[in-house]
C-alpha cells in the first residue's frame, strides 16, 4: 500500500502565508478595479454636466432661431404666394422681387430661386446657388417631382443649413404658372455670429468642439473657423453625412449599432431617424474614451430644436484626460504600495513564526524521532510548551515500558530456544527408529502406517527447522554463504518431501538440471525449498507437483508447480502471520522465511497463475 505523501510544518506555514498573498491581492486588486470604476465615472459624470451646460447655451441660439421660423411661416406661405405674380413668360427678376418681399422684414432676409425641369438652380437672388444640381438625391427628386407634376400645391421643407454661409434656411416651393419652373422661396435666418461667440466662450475649456446640424436627409458641421466657403455638391455633402454619423456609432459602447452602408439610391434613407435611433439607446449622449490620445469623446444631442421630427443638432465636445491618468496612475501606484507594504508584513511574520514557533516544534519532533527526551524546546507559547511536557513525560513512561517488554521478550526467546533444543533430541530419535522400523517389518498394513507416521514426523521436522531458523536470527548464529550444488540439495529435499507427499496422495515430478552451483547457505536454501514444496502438498487440488530447476546464460530458474484454486492475494502471502486459507492449519511463518531469504541474496520472486496452475518462480542471479 502506497503511503499518503508528508508535508512539513515549514511548508505547510509557508503555503499558508502564499494563499494568503494571493487572497490579500485579489482583494486588493478588486478594490483598485472599483475605485478606478469610481474615479472613471466621476470624471465622466463631470464631463458629462459640462457637456450639458455647453449643450444649454447652445440650445438657447436655436431656440431663439426655431420661434423666428415659427413665427414667420405663415407670413413666409403668403409670400410665397405672390411670386406667381411676378413670373411672366419664363420670366421673372429675382433681385426686384427679393427687395420687394425685404422691404417689411425686420428679422431675417428672403432669398428667391428658379428650378429648372431637371432639378437645377438656373436663377437665383444667392449667387453661389446658381447652377446646383438638386436632382443628385432621390429624396430630393422626389419632392420637386411632386410639386412639377401637381401632387402637391406647396412644399414646406424642414430647416437646412447653408454650407456656403453657414445661415439657416427654410425653403417654400411653389410651381411657375406655365408649369417649366420651381419658384422657391428661402426665409434665412443667420445665428452664425450668436454661435460663434459662445463656440469663443467654451472652447479654451475643452480640447476640441463641433457642432452637427441634422435635418431629414443630411448632418453639417458647422464651421466655427472659417464661415464662408465654397459649396459642396448634394451627393458630397450626403456622404459627409454618412462619415459624420459612422464616427458617432464607433462611439457606442454598447456595441449594439453597426457600421451604416451608404443607401443613395433609398428614397426613403432618412438618416434624422437613425440619429434619433441612435442617441434615444444612450440616453442622448455617447461617449468613448481614446487612451492613445488621452481624450473623452463625448456626442450630445440637443432634442426639439426645430420642431418634433425634423431637425436636432449634436454637440461634439473632446475632453483632455491627462489628470484622470494621473489619478489612475496614483490609484496604481498605492496599490503596489499597500500590496508591498502588506507582503513585507508577511514575511516578518512568517519568519517570526518559523523562528520562534515551528522550529521550536521540529526541534521537538527531531528529539521523538531520535527517541531522546527534550530539555531544550521551551517555547513562549503556552500549547507548545506544554506539548513538550507531555511528551517528555510519556517518553519517560514508554522507555520504562519498553525496557520491561525487551526483558520479557528475551525471557520468551530463550524460552523458544530452549524448548527447540529440547525437541531435537526426542525428534531425531523418532526419526532414526522409525527407519529401522522401515526395515525390520515386512508387514504392508504395518508400512502403510509407519509411512502415514513416517511423513507426520517429517512436517514436523519441516516445521522445526522453521523455527530454528527464526530463533537464530534473534541470536548471534550468522548463516554464512558458500558455493553448494543446489541441484543436489534440490533432489535431496525432493526425497525427503516424498513420504509426505505419497501420504497425501501426491506425486513430486521433478525436472532438474544437474550440478547447478550458486553461493548461498545450505539451510537457507532448504528453507526456501522446503516450505514450498510443503505448501504445495499442502494446498493442491491434484496429484501432480511439478518441481523444475533451470539454468541459463545469466540466471538460474527454480519453479513450483501445483494446481489449485488462484491465489486471491499474491502480495500478502509472504506477510508474516498471512494465510490465504484459514482453515488449514499453519504457523504462517513458512513464506516469510522464504521473502527474508530472497531479500537477503537479491533472488528475484514472483507468484502467477497459469494453465490451472500456481506457480511460485525464483530467479537467481549467474
Amino acid at each position: 500500500m502506497i503511503k499518503n505523501k508528508k508535508i512539513t510544518l515549514n511548508r505547510v506555514i509557508f503555503i499558508f502565508f502564499i494563499i494568503v498573498t494571493i487572497v490579500t491581492f485579489i482583494f486588493i486588486y478588486i478594490q483598485y478595479n472599483s475605485s478606478k470604476k469610481i474615479l472613471v465615472q466621476s470624471y465622466i459624470n463631470k464631463f458629462a454636466f459640462q457637456s450639458l451646460q455647453i449643450k444649454e447655451k447652445f440650445k438657447n441660439v436655436f431656440d431663439r432661431a426655431l420661434y423666428i421660423f415659427k413665427t414667420h411661416e405663415e407670413t413666409d406661405v403668403g409670400k410665397l404666394y405672390l411670386l406667381p405674380f411676378f413670373y411672366e413668360n419664363g420670366y421673372m427678376d429675382l433681385d426686384n422681387v427679393a427687395k420687394v418681399l425685404n422691404s417689411d422684414i425686420k428679422k431675417g432676409h428672403y432669398e428667391i430661386f428658379m428650378i429648372n425641369r431637371k432639378y437645377k438652380v438656373v436663377k437665383a437672388t444667392y449667387k453661389p446657388d446658381i447652377g446646383y444640381d438638386l436632382g443628385k438625391l432621390p429624396a430630393f427628386r422626389k419632392v420637386l417631382n411632386d410639386v412639377f407634376d401637381g401632387k402637391e400645391e406647396i412644399n414646406i421643407s424642414n430647416i437646412f443649413l447653408d454650407i456656403a454661409s453657414m445661415n439657416l434656411k427654410k425653403y417654400y416651393l411653389i410651381r411657375s404658372p406655365d408649369k417649366k419652373y420651381l419658384l422657391q422661396l428661402a426665409y434665412v435666418v443667420d445665428i452664425y455670429n450668436d454661435l460663434k461667440k459662445i463656440y469663443d466662450f467654451v472652447r479654451p475649456s475643452v480640447k476640441d468642439l463641433d457642432i452637427y446640424f441634422v435635418n431629414k436627409y443630411l448632418i453639417y458641421k458647422i464651421n466655427m473657423k472659417k464661415r464662408y466657403q465654397k459649396k459642396a455638391p448634394l451627393l458630397t455633402l450626403y456622404k459627409n453625412s454618412y462619415k459624420i454619423l459612422n464616427e458617432i456609432i464607433k462611439c457606442d459602447e454598447s456595441g449594439e449599432n453597426k457600421k451604416l452602408q451608404l443607401q443613395f439610391g433609398d428614397k426613403n434613407a432618412f438618416l434624422f431617424k437613425k440619429v434619433v435611433d441612435l442617441f434615444k439607446k444612450n440616453n442622448n449622449i455617447i461617449k468613448k474614451f481614446n487612451y492613445d490620445k488621452n481624450e473623452l469623446v463625448m456626442y450630445t444631442l440637443i432634442n426639439s430644436v426645430f420642431d418634433q421630427t425634423d431637425n436636432r443638432v449634436i454637440i461634439k465636445t473632446v475632453y483632455d484626460i491627462g489628470s484622470m491618468k494621473k489619478d489612475l496612475d496614483k490609484l496604481l501606484n498605492n496599490l503596489f504600495l499597500t500590496f508591498a507594504f502588506l507582503i513585507l508584513i508577511f514575511i516578518m511574520l512568517y519568519i517570526l513564526i518559523i523562528h520562534r514557533a515551528s522550529q521550536t516544534i521540529i526541534k521537538l519532533v527531531n528529539y521523538m524521532k531520535k527517541n531522546e527526551p527534550c530539555e531544550d524546546c521551551s517555547s513562549f507559547i503556552k500549547e507548545i510548551d506544554e506539548l513538550k511536557e507531555s511528551y517528555n513525560s510519556l517518553h519517560y513512561k514508554l522507555n520504562m515500558e519498553i525496557e520491561k517488554n525487551k526483558n520479557l521478550l528475551d525471557l520468551n526467546r530463550r524460552f523458544i530456544v530452549d524448548t527447540i533444543h529440547q525437541i531435537r533430541t526426542p525428534l531425531n530419535v523418532i526419526m532414526l527408529n522409525m527407519d529401522l522400523l522401515k526395515l525390520e517389518i515386512q508387514n504392508k498394513n504395518v508400512q502403510d502406517i509407519i509411512e502415514e507416521i513416517d511423513a507426520a514426523v517429517a512436517m514436523l521436522n519441516n516445521s522445526y527447522e522453521d523455527l530454528a531458523y527464526l530463533s537464530s536470527n534473534n541470536t548471534a548464529i550468522t548463516y554464512k554463504p558458500s558455493h553448494i550444488n543446489i541441484s543436489q540439495v534440490l533432489k535431496e529435499r525432493v526425497h525427503f518431501f516424498n513420504t509426505i507427499a505419497k501420504v497425501n496422495d501426491k506425486k513430486l515430478i521433478t525436472d532438474i538440471d544437474d550440478d547447478i552451483e550458486y553461493y548461498i547457505n545450505r539451510i537457507e536454501f532448504e528453507r526456501i525449498v522446503d516450505n514450498n514444496i510443503s505448501n504445495a502438498i499442502k494446498y493442491s487440488t491434484d496429484e501432480d507437483i511439478f518441481i523444475e530447476l533451470k539454468k541459463y546464460k545469466d540466471k538460474i530458474i527454480l519453479r513450483f508447480r501445483s494446481y489449485g484454486e488462484p491465489i486471491k492475494d499474491p502480495e500478502k502471502i509472504f506477510e508474516k502471520n498471512y494465510r490465504e486459507q484459514t482453515h488449514k492449519r499453519g504457523l504462517g511463518l513458512g513464506l516469510n522465511i522464504v521473502k527474508n531469504i530472497c531479500d537477503k541474496y537479491s533472488i528475484r520472486y514472483k507468484v502467477y497463475y497459469e494453465n490451472e496452475m500456481n506457480v511460485f518462480e525464483y530467479r537467481f542471479k549467474v
